[in-house]
C-alpha cells in the first residue's frame, strides 16, 4: 500500500508542481515589472490568471490529499487488524496450553508478542501521518535529479573541446544555416543564412525586426547550435570549441541588458571572469570570492575608496582600476562617480535603479573591460542619448581596429561607418555591401536609409542667431521658475482633500517628513495575529471541524487500545479454563478488529477533510498575498531590501507554512492532546496510585519539548531572510541565464549562492544540535517512564493493591500518552513556521503603504472576508448598484498634462535629486517629445505622470486634476504606457495584449486584432501556428526583441487611451515596422496626447512640441526646426545622427 500509495502521490505531486510553477510564474513577472502592472491597473487581471492556475492545481491537491489519507488509513487499519489477529490467535495458543497441563506456549511468550505489535502499532502512528512527506520528497527528488543528471548539449563549465582558435586573427563563416527555435518548432528564422564576417573589421547586421539578427548573435554565442549547416572560424567548426574558451573571447551587450542585483563594480568587474587576455586570469579568484562585494559594503557604510581597499589584496585595486577604464570606455565614468557611491553603488533589483540609458552603459562596460577578440553589440547603444552613443561610437571605431565588431542596428547612423553592412531580412542574407555600395544599389537597405533619413542641416541652420540665443536663456529661465503656489492652484481639482493630505505641498525639495513614520515597521502583537490568522480560516471551519472530529476519535483510540490490551493481557492467565480464554480472546480480537475499522475511517474522513481546507486556505492566502504585494507602492517595494525573489516568499514558504498547520498538523495535534488527556483520566480512574508517582514525569517532558520549540522558532524567525535572499539569488541567475552564459559567471554565481547560505547553515547545524538535545531528551523520559513503571507497578501487583490487568491498562495509557507528547514536540519545526509564517502574512495582508493609505475602500481590500476574486468582483458590483462610481470616462478626447514645479528624489538614493523643480506643459492632443541625456529624469517624468511616486515638491496636473492630491489610481484608466523594457506574461498572446484594456472592460478580438494591426504586429501573430492563442513564456524570449516592443505598443493601443506615454518604444523596430507605427499613431491625432521619450530623432521630429530635459529641469522647448537653432545640444543630435552628414 506504502508503494501504490506513494506512487499516487508522487503522480499529483508533479501535477501540482506544475501548476503552481505556473502561478509562480505570473507571480514573479508581476512583481518583477510592477510598474507596468500598476500602469494598466492590470492587478485583477493578473490576479484572476494567478488564481486559475492555482484553482487548475485543487483538484491534484485534493486527490493527493484523499490518496494520503487513504493510505494512511490502511496502514493503521493492517496493524491493529494484526493485532486483532495476534490476540485472538494468542489466546487460542494460550487455551490449547492450559488444555494440555501447560505443554505448549507460555503466557509470557505470546505477552512478548502481542506488546511488541502493540508497541510497533504505535510508533507506526508515530511515522504514518508523515509518510506521504517521504512520498513528496521523493517526487521532487525525481525532477532534480532529472535536471541535475541532464546532460547539457552546450555545456559552459566543461573542460573538454578545442581551444586553439585564434579569434581577431580569422575569418568567422556562417554556411547555409538553418535553425529554429525549441519552443517554436513550427516557425523558421533561418533559412539557409549565409555570410563571412571578417576579422579586425565592423560589420552590421541590419533588417526587419523578426528577420533573425539576434539569433545570428545567439549562434555566434553557442547559446544553441544551429539545425543545419556551420558556424566556423577559419576552418574550426564552433560545435568543437571550448564554450568556456569561445565566450571567453566574446564580449556581449545584448538587446535589453542584464544586471545583477550586485554593486556597479561587481557587474563590471564580471567582465574579467573567463576572459582570454592572460592577464586578467589571475585575478578571477578574488572576483569569484567575497572581496569586491565586502569592499562596496564598506563604501557603502561610509569608508572611502582607498581604505576600503586598504584592507585587501593589490589584485582588487587592480580590477577597480579596470573596471574603471571600461567605464571611461563606455562613457560611464561620469554618471557613476556623480553617485554617491560611486562605484560601489548598488544597481538594484534587475537593475532597476539605474536608467536604461546607464544599464546600457554599464553592460557595455562589462563587455569592453575583457578586453575582447570579438564584441557583438545587439543594439548596444538604443537607450543612450547621441551624445553619449556618439563619444562610445568613437571609442568603438579605436577598438575595431583591434578588434572583430558585429553590431545588430535600427538606427542606421550608427550603422553606416562599417566596413560591411549585412541586410537580413525573413532568415536570409537579402543584399551585403559597405553603406555607400548599398545605397547606390537602390535596393532593400537603400530604402530603409531613406525612411529615416533626417536629412541635411541647411545652410540657415548651421549659423545660430544671437537673439535666438538670447530667447533660449530667458526660456529657460522662465521654464525652470517654480510656479507661485496660489497660481498654480487656480483650475486645478482635488478630490476631496484638505490641507493634510497634500503629500509634500510646504517641504522644500528633498524633504523627507513623515518618511520616519512611513518606513517604521508595525508590530503586530500575537493575539492580534492569531484573531487575523483565525479570520482567513473561517469560511473553511466546518472542514477544519469535521477533520479535528476524526482527530478525537483517532487520539482516543489509543487509550481503548490501552483498556483492550489490559483486558487481553488478564483474560491470558492459565488460572482460567481454555472455554474462558477462547471466549474472551475472540471478544478482545473482535474489538481490536472494530478499533481498525475505526482507526481506518477516522484516518480517510480526517484526512481528506484537511487535505481540502487546507487547500482552500492556501488558495485564499496566495490569492490575497498577491493582491497585497500588487497593492503596495513602488517605495515600499524598495524599501528594506525587497526584491521580487524575496517576496514571492510570502506566496509559496509562508502560505504553505500556515497552510500545513491547519491540516495534517493541527490533526496530530488535537489527537496527541486528546490522547494525553484520555490516557491520564483513564490511568487515574483505573489505577491512581501507579498514575500519581508516574505522573510528575509529563511536566518534565513537556519542558524539554517547549525548550525545543523555542530553539526552532528562534531559528526560522531569524534566517528567514537569509534564506530567501538565497533563493532570490537563483531565481536571479535563472532570469538572467544569457548573461550568467555570455561572461560564463555559473561559477560566480554558484559562489554567491553558498556564500548566501553559509552563515544561516552554520547557525542551522547549531540550532539543530541545541535543538536535538532538547528532542533527544524528550523522548528518553518515555524509556525512563517505562523503568519507573515497571519497578512501581510490579510492587502495587505484589502488594494486592491492583490486579494484572488494571497494571497493562495503565502502563500503554499513560506511556503512549507521554511518548505522545514526544511527537507533539517533534512538530516543532512546522509549528514555528506556521507561527513566523502567520506572523509575515498577516503583516503583509494589514500593510499599508503610503498610496494604500490614500486609495478608495483600501480597508475593505486587507479584510479578509473578500478573499476570493469572485467575491470581490461581487462586492465591486453591489458598490456599483449603490453608489456612482468613483472614476467613468466622461470623454474619449485627449486630455492635457502639466507639471509644475516638481522636486523628486528616489527614497533608495536620497542624496541625488533627480527632479530639480520641472515645468512642463502639455496640451490636449498634441504630440509631444522628451528629449536628453540618459539619466536626465525622462523616465521620471513619466513615473510622476503614472503616479508611481508622489513628488517630494511640486504638482502633477492631468486632465486638470492634481493627482499628487488624488485619492485612488482610477485616473490611469486613461492613460497608456509603453515601458523601456518589453515584457510580456505566462499566457496567451491575447491575454498579454488584453491586460491593456481598462479594468472592467474585457476586449473583444475585434479590438485587439485591431490594435496589433497599428502595431504592425498582427501578421507576425497570424503566422504563428496557434495564432493569438500562442502562450507566451514569461519573458517572451520566442519573439524578437522588435515583435515584444510591438506587442507593447498593441496592449497600449487596445486600452484606446487618452493620453499614450512612449519610453523609448520603437528603439528596438526596423524601419519599415516603425514607418507603420507612426502613421498609426497620427490617426490618433485629437483623440489621443501623445508623450514620447525618444533618442532616436527620427521618431519624434515631426512632433509639436520637444521638450529638452537636463539634469532634471526642461532646458530648452520647441519644435525640430527651432530647437536646431536654439540649442546646440540638440543641433549636435541631429548632426550625429544625420545619415547625409
Amino acid at each position: 500500500m506504502s508503494l501504490v500509495g506513494g506512487h499516487y502521490i508522487k503522480k499529483y505531486a508533479g501535477i501540482l508542481s506544475d501548476k503552481i510553477g505556473a502561478a509562480t510564474s505570473i507571480a514573479t513577472s508581476s512583481l518583477s515589472h510592477l510598474s507596468l502592472v500598476q500602469a494598466f491597473n492590470a492587478n485583477d487581471r493578473l490576479e484572476a490568471r494567478f488564481a486559475q492556475y492555482l484553482s487548475e492545481s485543487r483538484v491534484a491537491a485534493v486527490k493527493k490529499a484523499c490518496t494520503h489519507s487513504t493510505q494512511l488509513g490502511f496502514l493503521y487499519f493492517v496493524a491493529y487488524s494484526a493485532n486483532a489477529l495476534a490476540f485472538w490467535e494468542g489466546s487460542q495458543m494460550i487455551s490449547d496450553s492450559v488444555a494440555n497441563d501447560n505443554n505448549g506456549v507460555s503466557v509470557g511468550a505470546v505477552y512478548t508478542v502481542i506488546f511488541v505489535l502493540i508497541d510497533a502499532s504505535f510508533i507506526l502512528s508515530q511515522v504514518a501521518p508523515f509518510i506521504h512527506v517521504f512520498a513528496q520528497a521523493a517526487g521532487a527528488s525525481e525532477r532534480l535529479l532529472k535536471v541535475i543528471e541532464r546532460p547539457s548539449k552546450i555545456d559552459g563549465t566543461a573542460d573538454d573541446g578545442d581551444k586553439s582558435a585564434i579569434f581577431g586573427e580569422e575569418e568567422i563563416m556562417l554556411r547555409d544555416v538553418h535553425f529554429t527555435y525549441p519552443a517554436r518548432p513550427d516557425a523558421p528564422v533561418l533559412k539557409g543564412l549565409s555570410c563571412a564576417i571578417p576579422p579586425k573589421k565592423h560589420t552590421a547586421i541590419v533588417g526587419p525586426s523578426g528577420g533573425g539578427k539576434s539569433t545570428v548573435v545567439a549562434l555566434l554565442e553557442r547559446f544553441y547550435d544551429p539545425d543545419s549547416g556551420d558556424v566556423m572560424i577559419g576552418d574550426k567548426n564552433f560545435k568543437d570549441l571550448n564554450v568556456g574558451y569561445l565566450r571567453g573571447n566574446i564580449g556581449f551587450v545584448q538587446q535589453e541588458p542584464s544586471l545583477l542585483d550586485r554593486s556597479i563594480l561587481e557587474n563590471i568587474a564580471y567582465g574579467l571572469v573567463s576572459s582570454s587576455v592572460e592577464r586578467h586570469r589571475r585575478l578571477a579568484p578574488c572576483i569569484l570570492d567575497s572581496s569586491l562585494s565586502e569592499m562596496a559594503e564598506k563604501v557603502r557604510a561610509g569608508a572611502s575608496e582607498r581604505d576600503a581597499l586598504a584592507d585587501h589584496d593589490a589584485c582588487v585595486a587592480e580590477v577597480v582600476e579596470l573596471v574603471r577604464q571600461a567605464a571611461s570606455s563606455a562613457n560611464a565614468l561620469n554618471f557613476i562617480e556623480s553617485l554617491p557611491h560611486g562605484l560601489s553603488t548598488s544597481v538594484g533589483t534587475a537593475g532597476n535603479q539605474m536608467s536604461g540609458g546607464q544599464k546600457q552603459r554599464i553592460a557595455l562596460a562589462r563587455a569592453l573591460v575583457r578586453e575582447p577578440c570579438l564584441l557583438i553589440l545587439d543594439e548596444a547603444t538604443a537607450a543612450l542619448d547621441s551624445t553619449s552613443e556618439q563619444l562610445i561610437q568613437a571609442a568603438l571605431a579605436k577598438v575595431s581596429e583591434r578588434v572583430t565588431t558585429v553590431s545588430i542596428a535600427h538606427r542606421l547612423a550608427t550603422a553606416k561607418d562599417a566596413h560591411k553592412i549585412v541586410v537580413v531580412k525573413s532568415g536570409q542574407v537579402s543584399e551585403e555591401g559597405s553603406h555607400a555600395e548599398l545605397v547606390a544599389q537602390g535596393g532593400v537597405y537603400a530604402e530603409m536609409v531613406r525612411l529615416q533619413n533626417l536629412g541635411k542641416l541647411s545652410v540657415e541652420d548651421a549659423a545660430i542667431p544671437e537673439d535666438l540665443i538670447r530667447d533660449e536663456r530667458t526660456l529657460a529661465a522662465k521654464t525652470t521658475e517654480p510656479a507661485d503656489e496660489k497660481e498654480a492652484m487656480v483650475g486645478v481639482s482635488g478630490s476631496d482633500v484638505t490641507e493634510d493630505t497634500v503629500v509634500g505641498g510646504d517641504s522644500p525639495p528633498g524633504s523627507k517628513d513623515g518618511d520616519g513614520d512611513q518606513k517604521k515597521k508595525q508590530k503586530r502583537s500575537g493575539w492580534f495575529s492569531t484573531k487575523y490568522t483565525f479570520s482567513l480560516v473561517r469560511p473553511n471551519l466546518a472542514m477544519i471541524f469535521l477533520g479535528l472530529g476524526m482527530s478525537c476519535i483517532i487520539g482516543g483510540s489509543y487509550s481503548a487500545e490501552a483498556v483492550v490490551f489490559g483486558h487481553t493481557v488478564g483474560s491470558l492467565s492459565p488460572c482460567r479454563t481454555p472455554e474462558d480464554i477462547s471466549s474472551d480472546g475472540n471478544l478482545y480480537g473482535l474489538l481490536f478488529f472494530v478499533l481498525a475499522l475505526v482507526e481506518f475511517f477516522a484516518n480517510v474522513i480526517g484526512g481528506a477533510a484537511f487535505g481540502w481546507a487546507a487547500d482552500k486556505i492556501l488558495y485564499r492566502i496566495r490569492v490575497l498575498s498577491l493582491r497585497s504585494l500588487l497593492g503596495q507602492t513602488q517605495q515600499w517595494h524598495g524599501e528594506d531590501d525587497r526584491s521580487p525573489g524575496t517576496l514571492i516568499t510570502h506566496i509559496t514558504g509562508d502560505a504553505s507554512a500556515l497552510s500545513g498547520i491547519t491540516g495534517s498538523t493541527i490533526g496530530l495535534l488535537l489527537a496527541t492532546a486528546v490522547n494525553l488527556v484520555a490516557g491520564l483520566v483513564v490511568s487515574f480512574a483505573v489505577a491512581w496510585r501507579i498514575t500519581i508517582v508516574l505522573f510528575p514525569t509529563i511536566p518534565v517532558l513537556l519542558v524539554a519539548g517547549m525548550m525545543k520549540l523555542r530553539v526552532q522558532a528562534k531559528f526560522a524567525e531569524r534566517h528567514q531572510k537569509a534564506f530567501a535572499k538565497a533563493t532570490a539569488i537563483t531565481v536571479e541567475a535563472v532570469d538572467n541565464i544569457r548573461a550568467v552564459s555570455a561572461f560564463s559567471l555559473e561559477k560566480q554565481s554558484y559562489e554567491v549562492f553558498g556564500r548566501a547560505l553559509q552563515k544561516p547553515y552554520r547557525e542551522t547545524m547549531k540550532a539543530i544540535a541545541s535543538g536535538n538535545v532538547w528532542l533527544a531528551l524528550a523522548f528518553s523520559i518515555s524509556n525512563l517512564v517505562y523503568a519507573l513503571a515497571y519497578w512501581w507497578g510490579s510492587r502495587q501487583i505484589a502488594e494486592n493493591r491492583y490486579s494484572q490487568t488494571e497494571f497493562f491498562i495503565v502502563l500503554p495509557a499513560l506511556l503512549f500518552s507521554t511518548q505522545s507528547c514526544g511527537q507533539m514536540f517533534a512538530l516543532a519545526p512546522d509549528i514555528s513556521k506556521a507561527r513566523v509564517a502567520s506572523s509575515n502574512i498577516v503583516n503583509l495582508l494589514t500593510t499599508r503603504s503610503a498610496e494604500d493609505e490614500l486609495s478608495p475602500g483600501s480597508s475593505r481590500s486587507f479584510q479578509p472576508a473578500g478573499t476570493l476574486l469572485e467575491e470581490k468582483a461581487a462586492a465591486q458590483a453591489q458598490d456599483a448598484e449603490n453608489s456612482t462610481p468613483a472614476h467613468k470616462r466622461t470623454s474619449d478626447t485627449a486630455i492635457g498634462a502639466e507639471l509644475r514645479g516638481v522636486h523628486f528624489t528616489y527614497p533608495s538614493r536620497p542624496e541625488q535629486p533627480i527632479l530639480k523643480g520641472l515645468n512642463l506643459t502639455i496640451q490636449p492632443g498634441q504630440f509631444c517629445a522628451l528629449v536628453g541625456p540618459s539619466g536626465s529624469g525622462k523616465s521620471t517624468t513619466f513615473s510622476m505622470l503614472e503616479r508611481f511616486y508622489r513628488p517630494n515638491a511640486g504638482s502633477v496636473i492631468i486632465d486638470g486634476v492634481d493627482i499628487t492630491r488624488q485619492f485612488g489610481t482610477e485616473f490611469r484608466d486613461d492613460i497608456a504606457l509603453v515601458p523601456q523594457e518589453n515584457v510580456l506574461f505566462e499566457g496567451s498572446v491575447a491575454f498579454n495584449i488584453g491586460l491593456g484594456a481598462c479594468p472592467g472592460h474585457e476586449p473583444s478580438q475585434a479590438e485587439i486584432e485591431e490594435a496589433c494591426q497599428m502595431a504592425n504586429v498582427h501578421d507576425v501573430i497570424m503566422a504563428l501556428p496557434q495564432g493569438y492563442e500562442t502562450m507566451c513564456s514569461h519573458d517572451g524570449k520566442q519573439f524578437s526583441g522588435g515583435q515584444r516592443q510591438r506587442l507593447s505598443i498593441a496592449r497600449a493601443l487596445v486600452r484606446k487611451p487618452r493620453l499614450l506615454l512612449l519610453d523609448e518604444s520603437t528603439s528596438a523596430l526596423d524601419v519599415e515596422s516603425e514607418k507603420r507605427i507612426q502613421e498609426a499613431l497620427a490617426t490618433l491625432a485629437g483623440r489621443t496626447t501623445i508623450i514620447a521619450i525618444a533618442h532616436r530623432l527620427n521618431t519624434i521630429h515631426r512632433a509639436d512640441q520637444i521638450y529638452l530635459i537636463e539634469d532634471g529641469r526642461c532646458a530648452e522647448q520647441g519644435t525640430h526646426q527651432e530647437l536646431i537653432q536654439r540649442s546646440e545640444t540638440y543641433r549636435t543630435s541631429v548632426i550625429h545622427q544625420s545619415l547625409e552628414t
